[in-house]
């Protein structure tokens, strides 16, 4: 049971070092918006805001996470549930900022932003070890 935790921490470290580096690939992001949708300078201006407050946003997430890791007063499992709930926070962060920056578009921009810039993710249907002869998803 302690190994199990031991590695689940160790996974969420691993979750929240790679999202350090978000600021490299918002500035990507940035950059396509801005180089694929033909943004007016009034919306060039509005997608800057949006980035740099939610980036400040971010920071603050992260900077708890730092001080959850340091607190050395926790027990495995608070300092597992707090790290989940600052990622999830993360999460949700990321979901609203996706909202917003859409809300700015126009229905040519939108279209192009969710076909280029941040298509959506393919649906797990289904996974795992089953009978693909019954299974109504293999058979298509």
């Amino acid at each position: 049971m302690r190994a199990l935790l031991g590695l689940n921490i160790f996974i969420l470290l691993l979750c929240s070092y790679q999202s350090l580096g978000q600021s490299a690939a918002d500035e990507r992001k940035r950059a396509n918006m801005k180089s694929e949708l033909n943004l007016s300078t009034d919306q060039s201006n509005q997608v800057d805001s949006v980035f740099l407050v939610f980036n400040e946003e971010f920071e603050q997430l992260d900077q708890n996470l730092q001080s959850v890791q340091r607190d050395t007063s926790l027990t495995e499992e608070d300092l597992l549930l707090r790290m989940q709930v600052i990622n999830q926070e993360k999460r949700d962060l990321k979901a609203l900022r996706e909202l917003e920056l859409k809300n700015l578009l126009n229905k040519e921009q939108l279209v192009i932003y969710e076909e280029k810039i941040q298509p959506q993710k393919p649906q797990v249907l289904h996974f795992g070890i089953h009978n693909r002869a019954d299974c109504n998803v293999c058979k298509e």
